[in-house]
């Protein structure tokens, strides 16, 4: 059907997130009593077969949730050449696919979801490109959020100082990324200058990528 009763989509954010034993206590069954990474044996149960569960879960949340909502939201934007067109905004982080950083092991698992974002951009990017949409995501750096205060409390330490400790020895710009620097990185990427950036990674976040 014709979603939003045929009115033009501008513009898609996918910003979801959630971190099992982190931001959230449980989800579809699956614990957070470890990390799960891939290459130390943490996927094989005791009868030796490889449990999926939690990879498909973040897939499912973060590169399945990303592909679906293109997909219907593409039917929505139009063409340039017709009024349409529009800009595609996936919110990353740091350490998935992106040459920009190394990989970080403790992050297999959620990373695994974003990496199918991070690729499926560029595919997008290319096929959409005629139409006047632009596609990108965005690798926010050290932000304040719920995420980081539970974060740090999981780890018993001072959600402040932690934050502090890690701007301090790894952002070179020596701030934390707000909220606003990443909407205002989204209103550029939908603005007539921006627009003709498309398929990459932006890193918004003071210069974490060079010491990543």
């Amino acid at each position: 059907g014709n979603e939003g009763g045929g009115r033009r989509l501008a513009v898609l954010v996918h910003n979801a997130g959630q971190y099992v034993g982190i931001t959230s206590e449980n989800s579809e069954g699956i614990t957070a009593d470890k990390t799960l990474s891939f290459g130390d044996g943490s996927l094989v149960d005791k009868d030796g077969r490889t449990n999926f569960d939690t990879m498909h879960y973040y897939q499912r949340m973060y590169g399945e949730a990303f592909v679906d909502l293109c997909e219907r939201s593409l039917l929505r934007m139009g063409n340039s050449q017709d009024g349409g067109g529009g800009t595609i905004v996936g919110i990353s982080s740091p350490g998935v696919c992106a040459h920009y950083y190394g990989p970080d092991w403790s992050y297999s698992m959620p990373g695994s979801g974003k990496s199918l974002m991070e690729y499926s951009m560029r595919i997008y990017a290319t096929k959409v490109a005629h139409r006047g949409i632009n596609v990108n995501v965005i690798i926010p750096g050290v932000t304040k959020t719920k995420a980081w205060s539970r974060l740090a409390k999981s780890k018993g330490l001072d959600e402040g100082r932690m934050m502090e400790a890690i701007v301090e020895r790894r952002v070179p710009l020596k701030r934390m990324t707000t909220p606003r620097d990443i909407g205002n990185m989204v209103k550029f990427l939908c603005s007539d200058t921006g627009k003709f950036l498309t398929g990459t990674v932006v890193p918004m976040d003071g210069g974490l990528h060079l010491r990543h």
